[in-house]
């Protein structure tokens, strides 16, 4: 999609599948798969090349289909994260010349909790500790429109260009199905708060859904 002069695509890097009853406990959703996809954001501008979001590492395809779209990892210069789930850091590292930006709460947060559905402590935490950024310093065309209750630092990032009065809302793992605009308290499996994230849902969803905000979900085909 095109905004102005800033380009955003889906690089793909692996795909998760399981039921639905299972991703979404208590829904009542059952019957069939949820195939969920797993990779990034990339976002280009005459100034910039920006990643929101690393899939989930080596042994998926993030780099090769980077290079489908003439972006090598030295190109990358800032990588923005909405939350630091494993599924959302795994090629931290890969990018020699980039700068990582995260929500300061999420980044306390998992330091005290390493492991388990968040970042592995000695391929993510441990390279970025020292190096990682607050939120403060995302560049102009970068907003970040938090959304906590998946994780506590959980954000959404709005995209805009001068040439135009269109953006563009990355949700993260603020849905995580297509499914969740028709029953926004359903929550995820891995939600830290889900009463928080509900809420947050409806909060973002009730500012951003209009004629002018394209909503892109990480985890599900397309914009809506």
């Amino acid at each position: 999609m095109m905004l102005g002069e800033t380009e955003i695509s889906f690089v793909a890097d692996a795909e998760v599948r399981g039921r639905p009853e299972d991703f979404f406990p208590g829904s009542g959703w059952t019957g069939g798969e949820i195939v969920a996809r797993v990779g990034s954001f990339l976002i280009r501008t005459p100034e910039r090349t920006v990643l929101v979001d690393l899939g989930l590492g080596p042994g998926g395809e993030l780099l090769d289909n980077l290079g489908r779209h003439d972006v090598t990892p030295a190109d990358v210069d800032l990588v923005v994260f909405t939350h630091l789930h494993r599924d959302h850091v795994g090629w931290t590292g890969a990018f020699p010349n980039a700068r990582y930006l995260v929500d300061e709460r999420e980044w306390a947060y998992w330091c005290a909790r390493p492991g388990g559905v968040g970042p592995d402590p000695d391929r993510v935490l441990a390279p970025l500790t020292g190096a990682i950024g607050s939120l403060g310093a995302l560049p102009p065309g970068l907003e970040a429109v938090p959304a906590p209750g998946h994780t506590p630092g959980h954000t959404c990032l709005l995209v805009t260009d001068p040439g135009t009065a269109d953006r563009v809302l990355l949700l993260g793992d603020l849905l995580h199905d297509p499914a969740q605009f028709d029953h926004p308290g359903w929550h995820f499996r891995s939600d830290t708060d889900p009463a928080l994230a509900a809420y947050s849902r409806r909060e973002v969803l009730a500012r951003f859904r209009d004629a002018r905000t394209a909503l892109a979900g990480a985890h599900f085909q397309g914009l809506t």
